[in-house]
């Protein structure tokens, strides 16, 4: 992980969120004492310990995507006692 002090990473920013993108990690400090890590949206800064866990079979990744927002609601005139007791009716 690369160590940028708060001064320098105000002037080469854009630089620094550049190779941010390309998946380097960025650690900022201020006065020597680390106050921030910069990491790739969507990563977490535990992802190379998961990484390994799943290497040694310790952990199983998702095997379904999660879904990126929630389901569309349905209008209906039943209220929703009476369609979850017909769902379990039809599932018999």
């Amino acid at each position: 992980m690369r160590e940028i002090g708060v001064r320098e990473l105000k002037q080469s920013l854009s630089e620094t969120l550049r190779a941010v993108g390309r998946g380097q990690q960025v650690r900022v400090t201020v006065r020597g004492k680390a106050v921030a890590d910069i990491v790739p949206a969507g990563a977490a800064a535990s992802d190379d310990r998961i990484r390994e866990l799943v290497a040694e079979g310790r952990v199983a990744v998702p095997s379904r995507v999660r879904p990126t927002r929630a389901p569309r609601l349905v209008k209906s005139r039943r209220s929703a006692s009476s369609l979850v007791l017909s769902e379990r009716e039809a599932e018999r």
